[in-house]
């Protein structure tokens, strides 16, 4: 069968680990050339390693995604070295839990700074070439079922995946009649170290034996099933590829049936 993705060209932020380097390694394995993202070159050298040794093309872009300058100059850098742009994956996010009243500033500026400033600056910085080529893209993000709920003490991260889904309608809006779609995938759980780490301060928290709570939380769904990361990257492909040419501004759950609106 061919590949879905053949000549395409793709920026993967967060693509060290779990839902990314999914994501990075599902996108080399359908034809693309991938510029993964990482905090430094040397996080993302084991996706890299992975999509050239099964045959792929990919290289390594480096940025602290608090900093703006450096969101500008790695997304400069991924366009050059992949010679235009055509899949912009926002993939990286961090999570940290606090009473509104025990968190200190610096956090609720980290996560959002991270999961909604940061896109919009990858976005930015990325768009004008994605216009220019005139063959259209697409923009994918990571956001989360969080982005369509309430929860205590998730206030930061919650919100910064509220306001994600929001940015991603209104470019979905902005960028449509370029042919360029927008969309949001919105993950459950998912086996991932962010997952596992989670897990760890809630089952202290809770003062549960951390396997039991994890196994119980992480199957917390309608298939009663943990999701591998491969899952979310299965979706990104289908966004990426010219099947899902017809969707924009969507914001689609993949998390077996742990949210269903």
């Amino acid at each position: 069968m061919d590949c879905q993705l053949t000549g395409k060209r793709a920026l993967v932020t967060g693509a060290a680990s779990g839902i990314g380097k999914a994501i990075a390694l599902a996108l080399a394995r359908e034809g693309a050339t991938v510029a993964t993202h990482a905090r430094t070159a040397e996080k993302s050298a084991g996706t890299v390693d992975e999509i050239v040794a099964a045959g792929g093309k990919a290289f390594p872009v480096a940025a602290d995604l608090t900093d703006g300058g450096a969101i500008a100059v790695m997304c400069a850098e991924a366009i050059e070295r992949l010679g235009g742009i055509d899949v912009v994956v926002n993939n990286a996010g961090v999570c940290d839990l606090s009473k509104v009243e025990d968190m200190d500033e610096s956090l609720w500026d980290w996560v959002i700074d991270t999961n909604l400033k940061a896109p919009y600056l990858v976005t930015k910085h990325t768009v004008p070439t994605l216009k220019q080529q005139g063959t259209g893209g697409a923009l994918i993000y990571n956001a989360s079922t969080n982005a369509k709920t309430a929860d205590a003490e998730w206030s930061a991260y919650n919100t910064s995946k509220h306001g994600l889904v929001g940015f991603v309608r209104c470019i979905a809006a902005e960028l449509g009649e370029h042919g360029i779609t927008s969309n949001a995938i919105c993950p459950g759980w998912v086996a991932t170290p962010m997952a596992t780490s989670l897990h760890e301060s809630m089952a202290a928290d809770a003062g549960e034996p951390y396997d039991k709570f994890y196994d119980e939380s992480m199957r917390f769904n309608m298939l009663k099933e943990i999701l591998p990361p491969e899952t979310i990257a299965d979706m990104a492909v289908y966004l990426a590829s010219a099947r899902g040419k017809y969707v924009t501004g969507q914001s689609i759950n993949v998390c077996g049936g742990l949210c269903y609106f």
